[in-house]
């Protein structure tokens, strides 16, 4: 699933190309996909211009005129697709030729622009979601979700990271940093390489967590997602520019997706377990 880097990587690439457009045109084969039928969701949008992009964690907003606005969710699987008669630019999950002969049978939903360019909404599993709200409705939508503070903002301060921690004594490490409800955007990728930075090993229980190694865990969230955003995060891409489809920083990646491999450190080899379902990376060696 796309996180934070990812995610902010898209967001930046897409304002570049499409403030101010205006909405020509819309359609979505996958009903679950949208929140009104397909009928009511394109007479709602059909001439609006977005306006504005925002992110709210892993998720993008885009800011409409008449105070309409888009909620969308990449999911597991989900990639967007900018394309002109210039220009591809591809963000998101890679999709092994999901941009090619665009739309393929991968999209399942297709925003055309008056001047004729696309953003196309491509999902192989078909969990990812474009919700349209107006700014009242979208304000109740994110308060519902109850979701945690921007870890690159100052409502993610030390005080507010050790707090959450003490109410959280029984949590394994990894989990904490990848609930929503606790800080947003973090996921398997980023909580992996977090750990590796505080030298802390993934199932450590965060009441066994020492003084330097907390503060060593709220640094490693700030810099290497800021570090990921710097290389445009690990699966964001110009095609036309650069071969396959990931971001710079997975070349820089410590721990994640290195299993079976020397840590880079200190040449032990890289672990896999399974932790509440999900996978962990690390190095058994350098994190305790």
């Amino acid at each position: 699933m796309p996180e934070l880097p990812e995610v902010e990587t898209i967001k930046r690439g897409l304002e570049k190309n499409i403030i101010g457009k205006q909405i020509a045109d819309f359609y979505c084969d996958w009903p679950k996909m949208i929140n009104y039928s397909l009928k009511e969701y394109k007479a709602k949008i059909k001439g609006l211009k977005i306006q504005a992009i925002n992110r709210r964690a892993k998720m993008l907003i885009l800011n409409l005129s008449q105070s309409w606005n888009i909620l969308i969710h990449l999911k597991m699987t989900g990639q967007l697709v900018y394309g002109s008669k210039t220009k591809c630019l591809v963000g998101g999950h890679p999709i092994k030729d999901g941009y090619d002969c665009l739309p393929n049978k991968f999209t399942h939903a297709t925003f055309t622009f008056s001047d004729q360019s696309h953003l196309y909404f491509n999902d192989v599993r078909k969990f990812g979601w474009l919700r349209l709200f107006t700014d009242q409705g979208l304000e109740q939508e994110l308060d519902s979700l109850n979701l945690g503070p921007e870890p690159l903002t100052n409502d993610f301060s030390f005080d507010y990271f050790k707090n959450k921690l003490k109410q959280k004594q029984n949590s394994k490490i990894k989990q904490f940093l990848m609930e929503p409800k606790n800080i947003v955007g973090i996921g398997n990728i980023y909580s992996d390489e977090v750990c590796f930075y505080a030298k802390v090993k993934p199932t450590r229980l965060v009441k066994n967590l020492k003084p330097k190694e907390i503060e060593l865990l709220y640094k490693g969230i700030k810099k290497i997602l800021q570090d990921s955003i710097k290389l445009q995060g690990t699966t964001f891409s110009n095609y036309r520019n650069a071969e396959g489809e990931t971001g710079e920083f997975m070349k820089k990646l410590k721990v994640y997706g290195r299993a079976g491999e020397k840590c880079k450190i200190c040449n032990a080899e890289i672990k896999k377990i399974k932790i509440g379902g999900r996978t962990a990376s690390f190095c058994p060696k350098c994190q305790k």
